[in-house]
């Protein structure tokens, strides 16, 4: 819950760590080789996951200076060239740590495998892809929206195609499912393209905050 609740990208880092941790220990509970290897391979992503996480923190803090989001917000329109590029780095590699998180394509392909050796307790793994899903959309209209200058609405143009490839695969899936555990993962990764499309089509595009402040108000 205060991984949805927090207003501090540090904080969300430490959050992630925590879900993290319990689901690690979900997915190796109960033995055998397939489900170790299966839960070998997230392991490694999500620690891969993490130490992205980490740079992408300290790069946008030493450019900012603050890790609030809506501090982080106002400061990302006054960046100067050199803090503009830090910042757009920071930027790409939290977006591709919560589309690793969110299962979104092309950062899927460790949950097909994971969740289905871990059918049993998959369900509640299905937090932590709507955990990346909805820091998406806080992170990225909330940090990079409007107010981000060169930055603004940055994750736009990859989200909208890859959430509705994430969504055409899951789909795709489902039908050649064989075994519940498959379908389950599967149905998954549907749900987060349906989520992350929806997300894509609310982000305006560069020129709306422009276009707003030209409409007049009525008499």
């Amino acid at each position: 819950m205060l991984a949805f609740l927090t207003g501090d990208l540090f904080n969300l880092f430490v959050f992630f760590e925590v879900l993290l941790i319990a689901s690690c220990c979900l997915m190796l509970h109960g033995g055998g080789k397939a489900r170790l290897r299966a839960g070998t391979i997230y392991v490694v992503l999500n620690l891969v996951g993490s130490a992205l996480f980490l740079i992408a923190v300290g790069l946008l803090y030493g450019v900012a200076g603050t890790l609030n989001l809506a501090d982080l917000g106002r400061a990302m329109g006054a960046l100067d060239s050199a803090g503009t590029g830090l910042a757009r780095i920071g930027a790409v590699l939290l977006l591709v740590v919560f589309g690793l998180k969110a299962a979104l394509v092309p950062l899927h392909l460790w949950l097909p495998e994971g969740y289905g050796e871990a059918a049993p307790v998959a369900a509640l793994f299905a937090i932590m892809t709507k955990v990346g899903a909805y820091r998406i959309l806080r992170v990225f209209t909330a940090v990079f929206g409007p107010l981000a200058g060169e930055l603004s609405w940055l994750a736009q143009p990859w989200l909208l195609p890859a959430a509705l490839a994430t969504l055409w695969l899951g789909m795709l899936g489902v039908l050649a499912s064989r075994a519940l555990g498959e379908l389950v993962a599967f149905l998954l990764i549907a749900s987060v393209g349906t989520l992350l499309t929806a997300f894509a089509l609310f982000s305006c595009p560069r020129s709306w905050p422009a276009s707003t402040t030209s409409l007049t108000a009525p008499s």
